[in-house]
């Protein structure tokens, strides 16, 4: 079984200066609320701004009635949203990621790991010589 080391005060520190500038920079909802005339729940991010989501693309409440979503409730900090009703969860992160990600980010992301897995095996191939 592996041995558990104990992170050194300056190995901690670090990481806690590292959490802090990426919580900063993550969007995290302050309330939510479903909105029967626009059919859409409403999502106000700890930024400020404003979304809304139709059910469709919210796992769990597809088919969800207007009167199943009455109450919806911010859970874990602004991670995730609740609907007691139906006993659904819903992540923040990963509904901005799926619902609002930019496929050029997506891309980039894709190309930055196998540039990286590239690297690993020894770099790009060499091109062949013309005969």
């Amino acid at each position: 079984m592996a041995e558990f080391i104990l992170p050194t005060e300056q190995e901690f520190a670090a990481v806690t200066r590292r959490t802090a500038q990426k919580m900063k920079r993550l969007l995290l909802a302050v309330s939510a609320r479903y909105d029967r005339r626009a059919e859409r729940v409403m999502i106000t991010l700890n930024n400020g701004a404003m979304v809304g989501f139709p059910l469709s693309v919210l796992p769990g409440l597809e088919n969800a009635k207007p009167e199943d979503l009455g109450r919806i409730e911010v859970q874990g900090g602004g991670y995730g949203i609740h609907v007691k009703s139906l006993d659904a969860d819903i992540s923040i992160p990963a509904l901005l990621a799926d619902q609002l990600g930019s496929t050029a980010m997506s891309r980039a992301v894709a190309r930055a790991n196998a540039s990286k897995a590239n690297g690993k095996r020894g770099g790009r191939p060499r091109k062949q010589q013309a005969a």
